[in-house]
């Protein structure tokens, strides 16, 4: 019996497998983030069903998923080349 994954190289599914990881993904979970919303059946965005302490930590997770030694934006403000 044949089965979709026997249609996956080997080096395909260990790349699929270590970007997973780095997100902190299953493969399954990860393969459905690449799905369109419609297909992975979520039906709405989590701003219109999330609670605003849901909201909230989901928005802390953002943060966290981002480097925090990101250099910062020069000032760039119109008082600012003339100081």
């Amino acid at each position: 019996m044949s089965t979709i994954l026997e249609d996956v190289k080997p080096e395909t599914a260990a790349i699929i497998a270590a970007q997973a990881k780095e997100r902190g993904l299953s493969v399954d979970e990860y393969l459905l983030s690449l799905l369109p919303e419609s297909s992975s059946g979520k039906g709405r965005p989590l701003y219109e069903t999330a609670s605003p302490d849901e909201l909230a930590d989901a928005f802390a997770e953002w943060v966290k998923s981002h480097d925090p030694n990101t250099p910062v934006i020069p000032d760039t403000r119109r008082e600012a080349l003339y100081d």
